[in-house]
Parts: C-alpha cells; structure tokens; sequence
C-alpha cells in the first residue's frame, strides 16, 4: 500500500480537486462565491502544508475566481 503520509497527500489533493469541480458546475453566482470561500481554505492547506507551490494555489484561485466573475 502506501506509507501514512502518500496516502494523506492524495487524500487532501483529490478532495481539493472534487471541491474545485462542483465549485465550476454551479451556475449561481452567490452560489458559487459562498463555495469559493470553502475551496480557497481546502487550496490553501495543500500549499501550506507543501503539498502544491503556493504560485499554483494561486493560479487555482484565481481561475476559479475569473469563472465566478463571469458568471450572470
């Protein structure tokens, strides 16, 4: 299997990736900006516990936030 620590890892990434997914499947803006606020703090832990570069935290954010924005 994997040690402790891969499998936390993959743990936090895939839930992180879920969260972005359902985060630009809703089409309500107050909707979507209420579940960024979640998926930024899930973004956030994986670049403060080292598991991505904080450069790419940011690029997640900010992409979903340019889709938030567009929204209606």
């Amino acid at each position: 299997m994997g040690s402790h620590k891969t499998i936390t890892k993959k743990y936090f990434l895939k839930t992180t990736k879920t969260a972005i997914k359902k985060n630009k499947s809703v089409k309500d803006k107050k909707i979507a900006q209420l579940k960024f606020s979640l998926t930024s703090a899930l973004i956030d832990k994986l670049a403060q516990k080292k598991i991505i570069p904080k450069n790419k935290a940011n690029r997640l954010k900010r992409k979903i936030q340019i889709y938030i924005n567009k929204l209606p």
